[in-house]
């Protein structure tokens, strides 16, 4: 057996292993840890490749919400919002994006998402032809924390538009009598083409939330989420964006210039906004309040033609696409007329990290020359990066390559699929390695369990052995007396008769005849007292009436006792003594006490005996014994 101190000892390495000693003992006795650990590499080795759910505001719009008194609707209301695009189309993708909400405790990555909600393809009469996803449980989702729902659909069906439904709603952190139904953005794509993009929008049932400006119908297909811009990780890149020279005011204009290299036919463009340089500064940074697009042939003075001009509210950190008019040429100019300017105090900028020029899908800048209106100069940036022109049209942002909208949040739902797997990997191990600490500390506690009974045992075992082992040698004792001493003893005895009755009587041979009969009762009393156990031992009351009549066979005697005393059994140390006073008793009455007749009797029982010697003018000697409280007399008394 281990005992606790030693069991305890040989767990002294794994404690001192990084990890805890649980763990380093899973791992070397599980075949399954390390198996799971293995997976657990293999599935997180891609995540370095993949985009991330960025935790700091993005800014821009806030999505639409809905705000209701219940969590469940009404019987035949819905807690809903639609979406319908311009002409029916058969979607085969889609993707739902969480709203967030920053307070006093921090970031909400999923402020009003519903617990349960229906996903629907509707026609133009509002009816669902098509149930594309139930989710139940979404706020138990272990690692979800903001990432997109992506569905993608195997068998696309004509639609005129989306319903999504709210079956369950959580209540507001902030108000626990308020249910809010929010989403940020919704995209539906048929192919490449973003049906959901400028679609009508309308929610069913529900109040307006707090800061309307934030949340609206129209802001759910508006192409801004607080998910950032369309990035993935790729190699060290230094260029982050470019930036004007600093104007003191907003309406001194700066503009990049495209060279398309040859003339093609335009159909929009679209500006990404440009990092923030400094923490304090908000998302949007730079991004112009009032915009001119024009397109030249030859890049000459006054052959400019405008095809698009208008005003922006702030996009935070996400793309703008501007249509334009149809034209075609070779240069095209996008001109800041109003700069961006947040502080009195602070210089007027204009800065992008992107432009594309698009032909459908086809960015016809990629790799062109970009100018600027303030010539060709390289600012640097935070972290030993530039700001220059060169910039624009490399086909990275500030953080990593630029993906379509539909391949990034493909990639985003790829890194949920992956952090779910690793996740409950990762909870699998913790289960095994659970495991293995309770069995290791049950051990422990049955070892030190062990080791307090074996303290605590292996003396009273030892007891117990000892005591077989005396009683094993007073029997051995009892049985030596009572074949040897006794019978040679009961041979004395014969031989004084046969004398005897040879010879005739003498006082030697009674003498010897007394001393032998007391021998042997002697020998008796103390065969009685070694045998403390056994079927084959009389009881005590039982002993002291055989002891009277062999001591006292010279006399008158009586021995009685009640039916209690009959079957009375004393403790070893209390019968020694009681033998030694009633021996004792007995020898004094012989020697002494020239009676005629004895009584012996338990419990005071000898009162009627008594009185049948009361005119024989003799002596009567009384024994009185009490169990109990031991009380042990020889008395003698003369009888007149």
């Amino acid at each position: 057996m281990i005992r606790p101190v030693l069991f305890l000892a040989l767990l002294m390495p794994l404690a001192a292993a990084e990890g805890g000693w649980d763990e380093t003992l899973a791992r070397k006795l599980s075949g399954r840890l390390r198996q799971i650990e293995r997976e657990i590499r293999e599935t997180t080795r891609p995540l370095d490749g993949l985009p991330v759910i960025p935790i700091a505001d993005q800014g821009g719009t806030g999505g639409w919400a809905g705000v209701h008194s219940s969590a469940t609707p009404a019987a035949n209301a819905r807690h809903a919002v639609e979406l319908r695009w311009p002409q029916p189309a058969a979607p085969d993708w889609l993707a739902l994006v969480p709203a967030r909400r920053y307070d006093a405790r921090g970031l909400n990555a999923q402020y009003g998402l519903p617990d349960a909600f229906t996903v629907e393809l509707i026609d133009a009469n509002g009816v669902a032809v098509k149930t594309i996803a139930r989710e139940t449980g979404t706020h138990w989702h272990p690692v979800r924390s903001g990432h997109p729902f992506v569905y993608r659909i195997a068998e696309p069906m004509e639609a005129a538009g989306l319903r999504i439904v709210a079956d369950r709603l959580l209540p507001d952190s902030e108000d626990a009598d308020s249910f809010v139904h929010a989403w940020a953005e919704v995209f539906v794509f048929a192919g490449d083409c973003d049906l959901a993009r400028g679609a009508e929008t309308k929610g069913s049932g529900g109040g307006q939330p707090p800061a309307p400006w934030h949340w609206a119908p129209a802001f759910l297909a508006d192409m801004q989420t607080p998910l950032g811009l369309p990035e993935i990780p790729a190699a060290e890149h230094r260029n982050v964006g470019w930036l004007s020279e600093g104007r003191p005011s907003a309406d001194q204009a700066a503009s990049v210039t495209i060279d398309l290299t040859e003339i093609r036919a335009v159909d929009a463009v679209r500006l990404l906004p440009a990092r923030r340089p400094t923490p304090d500064l908000p998302s949007g940074f730079g991004f112009p309040r009032e915009l001119r697009v024009s397109i030249s042939d030859t890049g000459a003075a006054g052959s400019w033609r405008v095809v698009f001009e208008g005003e922006f509210r702030n996009p935070g950190h996400n793309p703008v696409r501007v249509a334009l008019e149809p034209a075609q040429g070779r240069y095209l100019k996008i001109e800041a007329t109003r700069l961006w300017k947040e502080f009195n105090a602070y210089p007027a900028f204009f800065a992008l990290s992107e432009v594309e020029v698009l032909a459908g899908n086809d960015n016809l800048a990629l790799g062109k020359v970009a100018r600027s209106s303030d010539g060709m100069q390289n600012l640097i940036a935070p972290g030993g990066r530039f700001w220059t022109t060169t910039a624009l049209i490399d086909g990275f942002g500030p953080d990593g390559k630029l993906v379509s909208t539909r391949d990034w949040l493909d990639l985003l739902d790829k890194r949920l699929q992956l952090e779910t797997r690793a996740h409950a990997l990762r909870v699998e191990a913790d289960d095994i390695i659970a495991s293995w600490r309770r069995m290791v500390l049950t051990l422990a506690i049955a070892l030190a369990a062990a080791g307090a009974i074996a303290l605590v045992g292996l003396p009273v075992r030892y007891r117990i052995h000892a005591t077989r082992e005396l009683h094993r040698v007073r029997e051995r004792i009892a049985g030596d007396l009572h074949d040897e001493v006794g019978s040679n003893l009961g041979s004395i005895q014969m031989l004084a008769d046969l004398a005897e009755g040879r010879a005739g009587p003498s006082q030697e041979l009674k003498r010897i005849q007394r001393i032998a009969a007391e021998t042997v009762s002697a020998v008796r009393d103390i065969v009685w007292l070694l045998r403390s156990k056994g079927d084959h031992r009389i009881a005590t009351v039982e002993h002291m009436r055989e002891t009277s009549s062999i001591m006292l066979e010279s006399l008158q005697w009586k021995f009685t006792a009640n039916e209690a005393g009959w079957g009375t059994q004393l403790p070893e140390e209390s019968n020694r003594d009681l033998f030694l006073f009633f021996r004792e008793a007995l020898h004094n009455i012989l020697r002494h006490s020239q009676a005629a007749a004895v009584v012996t009797a338990v419990c005071k029982q000898y009162a009627n005996f008594a009185q049948q010697f009361l005119h024989s003018g003799g002596v009567l000697s009384v024994v009185r014994l009490t169990f109990g409280q031991l009380d042990l007399n020889g008395e003698r008394e003369r009888i007149d």
